[in-house]
């Protein structure tokens, strides 16, 4: 089959390097993948080397009339079986007036929810959710026929990790609000208030870079914390943590959870729809409520100060990965997803 999967931002974050997983699965099942991708994405060398048709655009804005006509020729030029959409910006430049009333694409729509911003997700024909919990959300949301398809990471070789002298923390992700770094930092300042020996490393850019660094600093942590920017070699930064802790104050899924637990890094994450239905808390990972600074720092003193339950959490939740989000397995829900889409149309 020939699909077409579009995604118009040029960050690193989850969302973009889902919608690349996406294309991935799409090669692996043997169906023509087209790409639309934008002209600076970091992910064009890799998008390249898959051997992809790449389609590039050079603007993002919904407001130019001319990125909806590109659109439309590319439609009516490939004339794709499905259409895979990640993010707000191109669903909304999907549906402008000029291809729904000159070139519309018979096409399926599938609107795949990476956040919780879905206003475009009910003018799709089909939507896909990543937690059970959202998939009923957006069913009542939309009025739409919702799929459920969690995330996935590679299966890489099951690690054997061992705490450094120093244990370090990590997380990564893009420094936005809704991640909730701040309540992570003011959490790292109740460990060396208690005098908890670690250090922790920040991967990822965003808005909030400044005022993270700025707390930091208020926090007098600026020896125990290092913000690093996005992270290009995720081996590298596997090895150097110990505990990896999501934050975050909402969130869809979180593909970085699943990322730590397939190298059987032990998990510490906020009670967010996609983690809570990951981890079950003291035995895979430890949950703690969101916004809890309190809590988050008594979770993450725990992993510290008791590494062999700690490690012993890393590797039964490589064993969840094996079972439930294994790579495989996407693949083959994602064809009977296509299939059962195809049989509606």
């Amino acid at each position: 089959m020939r699909i077409l999967n579009a995604m118009l931002a040029s960050g690193m974050g989850g969302m973009e390097q889902m919608s690349v997983t996406y294309i991935k699965a799409l090669i692996h099942n043997g169906h023509e993948v087209h790409a639309l991708y934008m002209a600076d994405s970091p992910y064009l060398p890799e998008l390249m080397a898959l051997g992809v048709h790449l389609h590039l655009m050079k603007s993002r804005s919904v407001f130019n009339p001319f990125n909806a006509l590109k659109i439309a020729f590319l439609l009516r030029k490939i004339k794709p079986d499905v259409v895979f959409l990640h993010g707000n910006r191109i669903m909304r430049l999907m549906r402008y007036p000029i291809l729904k009333h000159i070139f519309k694409s018979p096409a399926p729509l599938v609107g795949k929810a990476h956040n919780f911003d879905c206003k475009y997700l009910p003018i799709m024909d089909y939507a896909i959710a990543t937690t059970k919990y959202w998939q009923k959300e957006l069913g009542d949301i939309t009025k739409k026929k919702v799929f459920y398809l969690p995330n996935t990471v590679p299966l890489i070789k099951r690690r054997k990790p061992q705490f450094h002298k120093t244990p370090v923390i990590g997380t990564m992700g893009r420094l936005h609000i809704n991640k909730a770094y701040d309540t992570l930092l003011r959490a790292a300042k109740k460990l060396k208030e208690k005098k908890v020996s670690f250090k922790l490393i920040i991967g990822g850019d965003g808005p909030e870079k400044e005022n993270l660094l700025d707390l930091c600093h208020k926090l007098n942590l600026d020896k125990s914390v290092s913000f690093i920017g996005w992270i290009k070699d995720k081996e590298d930064f596997y090895d150097k943590i110990d505990v990896f802790c999501l934050s975050s104050r909402t969130e869809p899924f979180g593909t970085v959870v699943l990322e730590a637990m397939v190298r059987s890094c032990p998990v510490v994450s906020t009670c967010c729809a996609g983690p809570k239905e990951m981890i079950v808390s003291g035995e895979t990972g430890l949950i703690c409520p969101i916004d809890d600074v309190e809590k988050m720092a008594e979770a993450l003193e725990y992993m510290i100060k008791n590494p062999q339950k700690a490690l012993e959490m890393g590797q039964k939740g490589r064993d969840v990965v094996e079972q439930y989000y294994a790579f495989p397995s996407f693949c083959v829900e994602l064809d009977k997803l296509i299939q059962s889409i195809l049989a509606k149309c």
